[in-house]
């Protein structure tokens, strides 16, 4: 058996850009070299994307997963989709591309469980096609702790400079308050901690974001900080993590990369923002807390650039990077 990992590649929604990227990521050699990937999605949907990019590309349908047969001039795909996915008109929310996107992350996760695969490299899917579809999850996060049958996950962004661990990601700003608790940040902090020891650091610095302007100013922009935040790190301090803040927002992030190794946020702009500004296609999602290894591209479906073979596949590539590292770490 192969050394490098098998990672599941998910195609995405097939309306979007996540077929058209996976194609182009698996064209370089770079990634054959480090993994064994296999598409999970539609072979039909990625012949099209190869027609619309002009590529002549083998496409090797249901290949036993312990063979090693792609390459970059051959793509092995396990087909999880409908004959409908390839009917999902490009650019369009439409159930049948919802329907394409959870198949494929639901049949890669399981082999995932089972240990024949060794990570998943997930594309972007459309939380509306979603719903039509159905399904009733905010994203990727929460459908993949559903499925694993984990409560507590956090999403991660991980990029050269850059990592961040969110408290709160898809909610409404008027709820964020409330979800800011001791166990929610207790639970976050060390699935940080655990994500960048599984990245090669021992001993992860965590600086800890404040919720309010200027982390509440003493309490005269809000409370959280001192009520909640505050205490919760010097408690972990105690038991040995090396925790700081909290930390203003508009602060945390400057020298970052000189004096932590990743910052906790409280909701889903104030790690977002920085992160596709400083990094844009170099930053990689990665869900901590699953049993399983996931990581994914930072960027949506793209339906306004669908078909038109002008998507970035960097972000891809640097998710399928990440997780041959990961896969690597927890083997």
């Amino acid at each position: 058996m192969s050394a490098r990992p098998l990672v599941a590649v998910t195609m995405g929604d097939p309306a979007g850009v996540g077929p058209e990227v996976a194609l182009k990521a698996l064209a370089e050699p770079e990634v054959h070299e480090l993994c064994r990937p296999v598409v999970f999605g539609s072979a039909a949907v990625i012949a099209r994307e190869a027609e619309a990019l002009g590529r002549e590309l083998e496409i090797v349908v249901d290949s036993p997963l312990e063979r090693d047969d792609a390459s970059p001039a051959r793509v092995v795909v396990l087909e999880t989709a409908s004959a409908e996915a390839v009917e999902a008109p490009r650019g369009e929310v439409s159930p049948a591309g919802g329907e394409a996107a959870v198949s494929a992350v639901r049949a890669a996760t399981e082999l995932a469980l089972e240990g024949r695969v060794q990570a998943l490299a997930t594309g972007p899917l459309n939380k509306e096609s979603m719903r039509k579809a159905g399904y009733h999850w905010a994203g990727h996060t929460e459908l993949l702790a559903d499925l694993c049958g984990v409560d507590e996950v956090s999403m991660l962004l991980i990029g050269k400079r850059l990592r961040v661990a969110h408290v709160t990601t898809h909610v409404a700003m008027e709820r964020v308050p409330g979800l800011v608790t001791e166990a929610r940040l207790r639970s976050v902090t060390r699935i940080a901690h655990e994500a960048v020891r599984r990245l090669g650091i021992e001993a992860p610095r965590i600086g800890v974001a404040g919720l309010n302007p200027h982390a509440g100013e003493g309490g005269m922009f809000g409370d959280e900080e001192q009520r909640v935040v505050a205490p919760t790190i010097a408690a972990m301090r105690a038991e040995g993590l090396d925790v700081s803040g909290p930390v203003a927002g508009d602060a945390v992030f400057i020298d970052m990369d000189r004096r932590y190794d990743i910052v906790v946020v409280m909701y889903h702009d104030q790690g977002h923002i920085p992160i596709k500004l400083l990094e844009r296609d170099d930053a990689v999602n990665v869900t901590g807390g699953l049993p399983i290894v996931r990581t994914s591209v930072d960027h949506g479906t793209a339906f306004d650039i669908a078909g038109q073979g002008i998507a970035s596949e960097q972000s891809m590539i640097a998710a399928l990077r990440m997780a041959a590292l990961l896969a690597g770490a927890r083997r």
